[in-house]
C-alpha cells in the first residue's frame, strides 16, 4: 500500500495555482535561457526537470446528469532523475488533483485549486487503482527551470507523447518545430492571496516580452472535465 505525508486535521492543504504561459520558438531558447541566468543567478541555477506524467479517469463513469460534473482526473506526476530516468528508485510520485480554473476575466494569470499529496512508499498506480480509477492518458515533460525571487517557478520544457505505453524510451516531440513551453507558476496559500500573486504576474512577463508572450491561458482549455467518450 502506498504511504503520504500526513496533515494536521487529517485534510491535504489546497493551494491555488497562479499561472501565465506561453510557445518559444526553438531558435529564442538560447536567449531566454541566458536572461534567466541573469535574473536568477548563473547558468547553475537552473535545475534539470524530467516529468512523466499520467493523467487517469474514475473507472465507473456517473450517468449522464448533473452528478457527472463532480467526476475530476487525477494525476500521477513521477519525477525521475534525468541523470537516471529509468530508475524507480530514484523517482518521486505525487497525486496531483488539479480544481476548475477561475472563469472571471480581468485577472493577471490563470487561477485554478490545487491539492498534491506526495506518495513517499509503495505503489502509486496500484493505490490510484485501489482510488477506482484507470490508466487514461500520458506523456513526458523534458526541460529546465528557475526560481524567481524565491516565489515564482519559471519552467522552459518541451511535451513528449509516447509511442508505446509506460515507456518514456518510445517519447516523441510532440512539436516538429520542437517549440518550447514557458510556464510561471506561483502559488497561494489562501485566497486572499490571489490579486496579488496575479498582479506580480502579470508585472513579471514584461521581463521575458522581447523572447516570449505570456498570456492568460482560456479557462476553457484548463477545465478538468472528463474525456468521456
Amino acid at each position: 500500500m502506498a504511504t503520504g505525508k500526513k496533515y494536521a486535521g487529517g485534510s491535504i492543504p489546497t493551494h491555488y495555482e497562479c499561472s501565465l504561459h506561453g510557445v518559444l520558438a526553438k531558435a529564442h531558447e538560447p536567449q531566454l535561457r541566458t536572461r534567466l541566468s541573469a535574473l536568477c543567478g548563473d547558468t547553475e541555477a537552473a535545475h534539470h526537470e524530467l516529468h512523466h506524467e499520467v493523467t487517469c479517469i474514475p473507472c465507473i463513469e456517473t450517468p449522464v446528469g448533473p452528478l457527472r460534473r463532480e467526476d475530476h482526473m487525477l494525476r500521477l506526476r513521477i519525477e525521475l532523475d534525468p541523470n537516471d530516468p529509468l530508475s524507480s528508485e530514484k523517482a518521486s510520485n505525487t497525486i496531483c488533483f488539479m480544481g476548475h480554473p477561475e472563469p472571471r476575466s480581468g485577472r493577471g494569470a490563470s487561477v485554478r485549486p490545487a491539492i498534491y499529496a506526495q506518495v513517499f512508499s509503495g505503489n502509486a498506480p496500484q493505490f490510484l487503482s485501489l482510488l477506482g480509477y484507470k490508466f487514461n492518458s500520458e506523456f513526458v515533460r523534458k526541460g529546465y527551470w528557475f526560481l524567481y525571487r524565491n516565489t515564482f517557478k519559471i519552467i522552459v520544457s518541451q511535451i513528449y507523447s509516447l509511442t508505446e505505453d509506460g515507456n518514456i524510451q518510445s517519447a516523441q516531440p510532440v512539436d516538429p518545430s520542437e517549440s518550447w513551453v514557458v510556464q510561471i507558476v506561483a502559488d497561494a496559500m489562501s485566497q486572499e492571496q490571489v490579486p496579488r500573486v496575479c498582479e506580480q504576474l502579470d508585472e513579471l512577463k514584461s521581463l521575458f516580452e522581447d523572447y516570449v508572450e505570456l498570456v492568460v491561458v482560456d479557462h476553457a482549455f484548463l477545465e478538468n472535465r472528463i474525456p468521456y467518450n
